[in-house]
């Protein structure tokens, strides 16, 4: 299954109060630099547009980017980014990269020692990253080496495509229930084998007869469970267990944008296990959606305060009916400790319990198919991002000045579109030029804390 999100671009295009240049990953879902390219029905490229690079699918990690003294990797990376220059240009740039490992400019609010790769492709001062988690050091990091971080919930606009049609499904509502949970627990690469210390807590809690369990034996990685050698050692299990207990089940990577009726309908309560846990950082995604679309209670294994997240949204938890203390234990090992006696908690409510349990989950599929939502989270966006332009075009320096010489030198003015030399083009140039003689104003950077 192909699942296009160029739309979701044009979207969030339309909502800038400036022209942008769009950066997104190609494959959607990728997180290696050379995917990192301009957004392919974008014709406007031009170094006094703000650049925006669309990291708002999967979690942030800073350290994952970092240059590192990699000279091969980085000479590689502007060979590939610069290939439409003549070659004695980008041996230029190579030389100012490899000689400085940092931009051809020196900015008071970058450190050296920091360059990441998103730095390599940067022509601006500061450049706006978009993403979509809270409680984030590396939303901090990243603000500290010119990224002006813009957060919105990309995952809830993405789901409300994905899941459209559960308001409508009637299959949905003809309940056949035997089991309690449903457990989807997919993939166990090393930053989510959390997922395999919890289904060893649900072996030993006895729960497994009571779950519908979506599990793989062979990971994204092609490793099989078997060979499998855990990386954390707080979440060292006994795999033999797990695999004599939980069979496999060998679902497509496309699960993750439709949801099975039959599971959905002959069970009372998802147990979500959210891409990021191990950390303090919230970044939720689809998984935690697609119960709330399919009017499904749940328990949710994330970052720490992720059910007060959601609540900052409209949504309703579950704490009237079984304990959600978890949500705010900081140690993941006793999170998911927590999260396994709640089931057990919640195997012995009442019908009337679950009449009213499903009440709840009623008015959470309402509030996220409604226009009320949506537009809290476009409105978070659009006030975030223009937030963002303006600090950009106001902090214009060194860097989009060197950037602008250049081009002009190389001739690739040439060969941009009329429209990005039209009188927007020329105000703009004013505008630099005014910026660069009033540096000393100019604000010390964006402020983070989401």
């Amino acid at each position: 299954m192909n699942i296009p999100l160029d739309n979701l671009y044009h979207w969030i295009q339309g909502l800038a109060q400036h022209p942008v240049m769009l950066y997104v990953f190609q494959p959607h879902g990728s997180k290696d630099i050379f995917d990192l390219s301009v957004f392919r029905n974008y014709d406007q490229a031009t170094v006094l547009t703000p650049m925006i690079i669309c990291h708002d699918q999967e979690p942030l990690d800073f350290d994952f980017y970092q240059v590192n003294g990699n000279v091969d990797r980085l000479i590689s990376l502007i060979k590939y980014q610069c290939r439409e220059l003549p070659q004695s240009e980008i041996n230029e740039l190579i030389e100012q990269y490899t000689t400085t490992h940092s931009y051809p400019v020196t900015f008071p609010h970058q450190s050296n020692s920091e360059i990441t790769w998103f730095n390599v492709i940067n022509l601006h001062d500061w450049t706006i990253l978009l993403h979509s988690e809270m409680n984030s050091q590396d939303v901090d990091c990243f603000s500290r080496v010119g990224f002006y971080p813009v957060y919105y919930w990309s995952h809830a606009v993405i789901a409300r495509d994905w899941y459209r049609f559960a308001q409508f499904d009637v299959r949905l509502l003809a309940k056949k229930l035997n089991k309690t949970f449903l457990v989807y627990c997919r993939d166990w690469t090393p930053n989510r084998e959390y997922r395999l210390k919890f289904l060893e807590l649900i072996v030993q809690q006895k729960l497994t007869e009571d779950c519908i369990i979506s599990t793989q034996h062979v990971n994204s990685q092609g490793m099989h469970l078997k060979d499998y050698q855990i990386q954390n050692s707080k979440f060292n299990v006994d795999i033999g267990e797990i695999l004599r207990t939980i069979p496999d089940n060998n679902s497509p990577s496309s699960s993750s944008a439709d949801y099975d009726v039959n599971h959905i309908s002959s069970t009372r309560v998802s147990i979500v296990l959210e891409t990021v846990v191990d950390s303090n950082k919230i970044h939720l995604t689809e998984k935690i959606l697609r119960p709330i679309a399919c009017a499904h209670p749940f328990v949710l294994a994330a970052g720490p305060g992720a059910l007060n997240y959601l609540q900052s949204y409209g949504f309703k938890t579950y704490s009237d009916f079984w304990d959600e203390s978890y949500d705010q234990e900081p140690d993941t090992i006793l999170r998911l400790e927590k999260i396994s006696c709640t089931m057990k908690q919640i195997q012995n409510l009442t019908q009337d319990d679950w009449q009213k349990i499903q009440c709840v989950a009623e008015h959470n599929q309402r509030h996220f198919f409604s226009r009320e939502f949506i537009n809290q989270v476009t409105g978070e966006l659009t006030q975030n991002l223009n937030e963002a332009l303006d600090f950009c075009l106001d902090n214009r320096g060194d860097n989009a000045w060197y950037w602008r010489k250049f081009i002009r030198r190389t001739g690739l003015i040439k060969q941009w579109p009329i429209t990005t030399r039209s009188s927007w083009a020329r105000r703009s140039i004013r505008e630099l030029r005014k910026h660069r003689l009033s540096r000393s104003q100019n604000r010390p950077g964006p402020i983070t804390g989401q």
